[in-house]
């Protein structure tokens, strides 16, 4: 099975996370949470997900499963 790579990215106004294009940044599918992907942390694909948790004072955050990444992830590699 093919995977598309792509930029995962936010939409503020449906409130959805999607992979989209890398050239023209076109929404090219939609994540949910409970969906599985992968991450290119540090060169190595990583299977993740996306999760919510705290800051240390108490404000929600966006995270990826099994990454340090968390808050604003606009912009990672991602593949599908």
């Amino acid at each position: 099975m093919a995977k598309f790579t792509g930029q995962l990215t936010f939409d503020i106004n449906s409130g959805k996370f999607w992979i989209t294009d890398p050239e023209d940044g076109s929404p090219v599918t939609s994540l949910e949470f409970g969906d599985t992907f992968e991450v290119n942390a540090e060169g190595k694909w990583i299977e993740s997900g996306l999760e919510i948790t705290n800051d240390e004072s108490g404000n929600l955050l966006f995270k990826l499963k099994n990454t340090n990444y968390t808050g604003i992830l606009d912009g990672i590699e991602v593949r599908q």
